[in-house]
């Protein structure tokens, strides 16, 4: 596919547009429809003889080797190891082949993104990379303009977080973000407590020799493959991470409360689905557990492990109530449009009204309806109207149905409608895909950052009053 040319100092260039979430990292050019390269927020790490091997492509670091560990790069969609970050970006850069002296580059960030995060980050591409010029925009940004909503709420359904984000005029209102640890890293720690419930073993593939399928309860039955060397446990993690990961894709089924609990009695045996894990193993899911745990993304309080009782506890995750933003840290001032005579309350941030008051867990609806609760009167109706659902997380069936039915309920006065691609990759890749349009349009070139600019102007400003 051919791109589409735009301008930079009078001259013809194609930018580099850089989305790295909590989950995946993906890289390509401007005015493409998809990424180039879309790669594992994880690394490969291999110590040999006092040297260091670093390894990015996916089919590459899954195969063990001696001395190896996998390290994870982000967590919660901001740069957690900055040093295996610079070494992934400059792999892509090479294999991409780009000439940073020639073209700028955009890079999608999280709205929780720190201030050192991004001076460091800013630094590395101007001073180190030497890309000719650059551009920090905010993630839930970008998923409005590839949606071509200007004005609208994001749903965010990522891996480890769950992000609501109001959109005025094309920026994020930074100080309104509410979000939580209930997403897709939720699902998997559920997964893992009820498959030990149930005593089921999950074999990485790169254990299994041999396999003859078997049915559970029956025991797998395979030939187990020997290394002579060890394995670290961050390199099974990783493996068990991918397998968890396709039994949220072909298992989960979300549904309202009240239809759940009639699928006890009305369980058929068509309704149950089997997944067979790499080691031969058939395991049966009846149709009311995979819509249990589905539904904890709307009902964490009630979480399913297989286990019986009131109080179950899901491993690593705490009570949340939605306040996620660190409002101490240096960043972008909050926008204000010039319409609005004079801010309220909701414009300046503050949460006098609707603020939970109680320590029980905030659910999506809850969580969705707690955001448009602090949105200025004159703004709900429209962003209620323009409601969209992004992420890996919210491919699984059902979730958007749900949503919908239960923000109706809770504001009978508004005209509530989600808005979601059906499409796997417009869904995943619709921050990168509107960070692609965003760098194609002619009238961005006046937005990019360069050396000579950040040098004259300096770090704090830009990130202030440029990067919003």
């Amino acid at each position: 596919m051919a791109t589409a040319p735009q301008v930079y100092g009078a001259d013809e260039i194609n930018a580099v547009v850089l989305d790295a979430s909590s989950y995946s990292t993906k890289i390509g050019y401007g005015s493409l429809d998809c990424p180039i390269l879309n790669l594992p927020s994880y690394y490969g790490h291999q110590t040999k003889d006092g040297s260091e091997k670093f390894i990015f492509e996916e089919n590459s670091m899954l195969i063990p080797r001696p001395d190896y560990e996998i390290k994870k790069i982000m967590k919660d969609g901001i740069i957690d190891d900055f040093e295996g970050a610079v070494k992934q970006y400059n792999y892509m850069f090479d294999v991409l082949k780009l000439k940073p002296s020639e073209q700028p580059i955009l890079v999608i960030e999280s709205t929780q993104n720190e201030y050192e995060k991004k001076t460091a980050l800013l630094k590395q591409l101007l001073k180190e990379n030497k890309f000719v010029a650059t551009f920090l925009i905010k993630n839930p940004t970008c998923v409005s303009f590839a949606h071509g909503r200007p004005n609208c709420l994001v749903v965010d359904l990522g891996h480890d977080l769950v992000t609501i984000t109001p959109i005025l005029d094309g920026i994020s209102l930074r100080k309104q973000v509410l979000g939580t640890h209930y997403a897709g890293a939720f699902l998997s720690q559920q997964l893992r407590q009820l498959l030990n419930h149930k005593s089921v073993e999950v074999v990485p593939v790169y254990k299994v020799k041999s396999k003859v399928p078997t049915y559970f309860p029956d025991e797998a039955k395979f030939e187990e493959r020997e290394y002579d060397f060890d394995i670290s446990e961050s390199f099974e993690n990783f493996h068990k991470l991918r397998i968890l990961r396709e039994m949220k894709e072909t298992l989960l089924q979300a549904l309202p409360d009240n239809e759940t609990e009639k699928l006890k009695e009305q369980e058929t045996e068509e309704d149950t689905r089997y997944f067979e894990f790499p080691n031969g193993l058939n395991v049966p899911f009846t149709k009311y557990e995979r819509v249990r745990l589905a539904n904890s993304l709307f009902n964490p309080s009630e979480p399913y492990t297989g286990e019986s009782g009131s109080n179950i506890v899901v491993e690593g995750f705490s009570v949340e109530t939605g306040k996620i933003i660190n409002e101490d840290t240096i960043t972008s001032r909050e926008y204000v449009p010039l319409r609005r005579s004079k801010k309220t309350d909701s414009s300046s941030g503050r949460r006098s009204k609707d603020e939970p008051t109680d320590d029980k867990p905030r659910g999506l609806t809850s969580l969705v309806n707690q955001a448009l609760n602090h949105l200025d009167v004159d703004l709900k109706p429209q962003l209620a109207n323009n409601i969209i659902l992004t992420g890996a997380t919210s491919l699984i069936p059902g979730v958007a149905e749900r949503l919908n039915q239960e923000l109706t309920a809770l504001n009978p006065g508004l005209k509530v409608r989600i808005h979601s691609s059906a499409n796997v990759i417009e869904r995943t890749c619709s921050a990168w895909i509107g960070g692609s349009i965003l760098s194609s349009l002619g009238t961005f070139h006046q937005l990019w950052v360069s050396e000579n600019e950040y040098d004259e102007v300096g770090a704090k400003k830009l990130i202030m009053d440029r990067f919003r």
